[in-house]
């Protein structure tokens, strides 16, 4: 085939422990324990033979457990990997024993990779000389400085001469000289035509080095195209997250935003609202991003246009009895308001402001969108929305689809509680986690 990988549909799940009896409480019993963390969900992109691809984005978006799979060090939960060829992966420590020398670790993964002893033997002087590491190569590797452990690793790499090559961070430790050292050997491998990934946070060496840039956000392919056109706004969305606060970070973790750093009135974070408000003196405003679900209350309230303009408002009596999502909250002279929308959105389906005293609301946060199979227990309801209102019912009762099969598409917690959406005849439909049995 002319395409080196294939990606599809890869989701990388992993199970959170709160210490070792809750492990092993899961391994042993039928019921579930632990909470599932999801590093990556739903990522694909393809590379052809010969492409340079960078893998960017900030911490724990899932970069080196991309780098993993693909190297078929670590397998995926769901989706595939196809690789045409050998794959190498160079980084830190990867692959090497530290109890081993440097020799006895070459030999090793030589042996791993199906070389024998003649090609090994002729192998290793060339990959020692280059590590640079002659003095110290039959001292055990667990004595090595991370740069050392770095030279190591890629000096086996590159003389194996794989058909796909992974750089995870290799080049982040160590001096300059071997740097530059190892990036001529990475421009020889692509006037061969070797197909690379290259993971950095150094956006210097993206911009000399890489063709293509897959932008991971939080297991999640955020943009993949040319350098040229990922790197800047990658560049942009740098500088804004630099200047949030960590309950800022975490908000735009759990609630991902369609946002557009470069347009204020989209931009994330603490902002005055529109410069057009006559601010009295001693007025405040700030406005920040949350991601909740609400109903309105009982009682006499008003929708604002925005919380700082009173005058503009309607009565809320039309929109009661229906939840809504609650994606923006801001603080008008210490008063809290929040942003009811009829969509998952911050600036689409908006309906108006309220005061928050008048909302009764729950976080919310997306867990995943993995295929989860259960069976309706014949109780509750089903709303079109997670936590619906009346006007959000579907169903009524659940009574006739008892042992019903429900397969799930996505799961959120709202609150302290697991709601799942699904299809139910010819609905879309979302079902509390009381009503649904494994």
């Amino acid at each position: 085939m002319d395409k080196a990988i294939i990606a599809s549909n890869v989701t990388k799940k992993y199970k959170l422990y709160n210490g070792t009896k809750e492990r092993l409480l899961d391994l042993l019993t039928p019921k579930s324990y632990g909470e599932d963390f999801f590093a990556l969900t739903d990522v694909s992109f393809e590379a052809d033979k010969g492409d340079i691809i960078g893998f960017i984005g900030i911490n724990g978006s899932g970069k080196s457990t991309l780098s993993n799979i693909v190297a078929g060090i670590v397998p995926e939960t769901s989706g595939s990997v196809e690789v045409n060829g050998q794959t190498s992966l160079i980084a830190v420590s990867a692959g090497l024993k530290g109890d081993l020398s440097g020799r006895d670790n070459i030999e090793l993964k030589l042996l791993m990779l199906g070389f024998d002893k003649d090609q090994i033997k002729a192998l290793e002087p060339e990959i020692i000389e280059f590590a640079e590491l002659e003095k110290f190569i039959d001292q055990p590797v667990k004595s090595y400085s991370s740069g050392m452990k770095s030279r190591l690793g890629f000096a086996i790499s590159v003389n194996v001469n794989p058909d796909v090559l992974i750089i995870d961070e290799a080049l982040s430790v160590g001096d300059k000289a071997f740097a530059e050292k190892s990036l001529n050997k990475m421009r020889e491998f692509k006037q061969k035509g070797k197909t690379m990934i290259f993971v950095s946070h150094s956006l210097g060496q993206m911009k000399q080095f890489c063709e293509k840039i897959l932008w991971l956000e939080y297991g999640m392919v955020k943009e993949y195209g040319p350098v040229e056109e990922v790197i800047p706004k990658y560049e942009d969305f740098l500088q804004q997250w630099k200047k949030l606060s960590k309950k800022e970070r975490e908000a735009y973790r759990n609630f991902e935003l369609d946002l557009n750093p470069k347009n204020e009135e989209d931009s994330f974070g603490q902002r005055l609202i529109d410069n057009s408000h006559p601010f009295e003196a001693g007025e405040s405003y700030t406005e920040q991003l949350t991601s909740r679900l609400g109903h309105i209350k009982a009682g006499s309230s008003y929708i604002y246009s925005t919380p700082a303009t009173t005058t503009e408002k309607e009565k809320s009596d039309g929109y009661k009895n229906c939840v809504y999502y609650i994606k923006k909250q801001a603080t008008f002279n210490n008063e809290l308001f929040y942003l009811l929308s009829n969509e998952p959105s911050a600036k689409n389906g908006l309906i108006g402001w309220m005061k928050a005293s008048e909302v009764s609301s729950h976080s919310a946060v997306a867990i995943d969108d993995d295929t989860k199979i259960f069976y309706i227990n014949g109780a509750g309801v089903a709303y079109s929305r997670p936590w619906g209102g009346k006007k959000n019912l579907l169903y009524s009762s659940l009574g006739k689809y008892e042992k019903v099969e429900f397969v799930v598409s996505k799961t959120m917690k709202v609150g302290g509680n697991l709601w799942y959406y699904g299809a139910l005849d010819d609905k879309q439909v979302w079902i509390h986690n009381n009503h649904l049995v494994e």
